[in-house]
């Protein structure tokens, strides 16, 4: 069985080091964008729309997409998506008018949604059910530690941001000739579910609300406090840092979540989650008020590593969240439903993406930037409640009824467990 496994894994390392690349470039790609709009000297509420748009591609690529990679193939499909994010991403080293940016952003998002439903619709049916949940595993911690790579990368780019694009815009090149050079065979593309919006939420509420939720959140904490940070004067690279550390936080703390939650009742690990991360978005409120002096005045001393440590646990908390709340709507759905419920969360925590940036965007223009973490910490504060009432209406499901725990990112669209257990 391990052989099997090895081989299929060296049988896929192509398209691995292809989503690799991708991965690496799109997580830079967000902070890049709001350290650009702060550079240009664009409002808080414009750096707010960029995710929006690309959340908004995102969501429509999810379900459009498939329909493509069916008439032009795999290969063609990946090439021509990542084409796309070549010219948009040096779009932003060549143009200045904010619609057009946005646009850009719109762009974006629509061509990556078919690259990451490519790649786990190819990893997903290439693999047997055998290795299918380890196969997703190495692959979620394959882009995981791209996440953190793309902020450590952006340490070592060039910090006029133009340059800084064309540099990262090579990365989908490597993408296009490692997979188009790749040996072995695309699979044959299967139908896609149909997105179930009212089942979900009347199977598992809990799963809807919180996937809503960590949308809206962390897509403006990972997009939009990177332009609120470069305004205080903080450099670059620790603006990268920061982010890093978040991202770090999810690598760090995804398997061992996901082990407590499938021996315990899983909503009491998400309520744990959610008041950690209400806790931590609130003391950065405080700190995030005014002018940025308070986060000055601790660089460079003990506090700052202590402040890093906050973040990494934050990440821990927020960005691990998704996975264990598709795991628990997979333990509510009926398993007639589950590859739909699996589509439907993305599409939910899609929709939160572009929601949370218009909100973000709609409090700075009506009251200060300083509001934006404010919203945040309110947003999942009201999710732990939600959760903690939910939490006394129902009971837990049972051992038999319950899913095993698969890692799941935002950016994948099979993500449902094969079997229940």
């Amino acid at each position: 069985m391990t052989n099997e496994f090895s081989a299929r894994l060296l049988t896929l390392r192509s398209l691995f080091l292809a989503m690799a690349s991708v991965q690496l470039v799109t997580a830079a790609s967000g902070t890049l964008v709001a350290l650009y709009f702060a550079e240009t000297g664009a409002s808080q509420e414009v750096a707010a729309l960029a995710p929006a748009a690309y959340s908004l591609g995102f969501l429509i690529g999810c379900f459009y997409i498939a329909g493509w990679i069916t008439k032009v193939g795999h290969i063609r499909s990946f090439a021509a998506g990542a084409a796309i994010c070549i010219g948009s991403t040096l779009t932003f080293a060549l143009s200045e008018p904010v619609p057009v940016l946005l646009f850009v952003r719109f762009a974006t998002g629509v061509a990556t949604a078919g690259l990451f439903a490519l790649g786990d619709a190819w990893i997903s049916v290439s693999a047997e059910k055998a290795s299918r949940g380890r196969l997703l595993a190495v692959y979620a911690t394959v882009l995981g530690v791209m996440s953190v790579g793309s902020q450590l990368m952006i340490q070592v780019l060039p910090e006029d941001l133009n340059e800084a694009f064309i540099v990262v815009s090579l990365l989908y090149c490597v993408a296009i000739v490692v997979l188009t050079a790749a040996r072995s065979d695309p699979p044959t593309v299967q139908s896609s579910a149909n997105v179930r919006i009212r089942g979900l939420f009347k199977d598992s509420p809990t799963a809807w609300v919180g996937a809503f939720t960590v949308g809206m959140v962390a897509t403006t904490l990972l997009n939009v406090t990177p332009y609120r940070a470069a305004t205080f004067g903080i450099s670059t690279k620790e603006i990268a840092l920061l982010i890093g550390a978040l991202y770090f936080g999810r690598v760090l703390f995804m398997y061992p979540l996901g082990w407590a939650s499938d021996r315990y009742d899983r909503r009491v690990i998400i309520l744990i989650n959610g008041v950690i991360a209400s806790a931590l978005l609130l003391y950065f409120s405080i700190v995030g008020s005014g002018d940025g002096s308070a986060y000055h005045a601790i660089f460079g001393t003990i506090r700052h590593s202590v402040f890093l440590g906050l973040m990494l646990i934050l990440g821990g908390a927020l960005l691990t969240m998704y996975s264990l709340l598709v795991a628990h709507a997979m333990d509510r759905t009926p398993p007639v439903y589950v590859a739909a419920a699996s589509v439907t969360m993305l599409f939910v925590t899609t929709a939160g993406g572009i929601a949370g940036p218009l909100v973000a965007s709609l409090v700075s223009a009506v009251f200060e930037d300083s509001a934006l973490h404010w919203v945040l910490f309110l947003m999942m504060a009201g999710f732990t409640v939600f959760v903690s009432v939910r939490f006394s209406k129902r009971d837990a499901s049972s051992p038999a009824e319950k899913t095993s725990h698969v890692v799941a990112g935002t950016t994948s669209t099979e993500v449902a467990p094969d079997n229940k257990r």
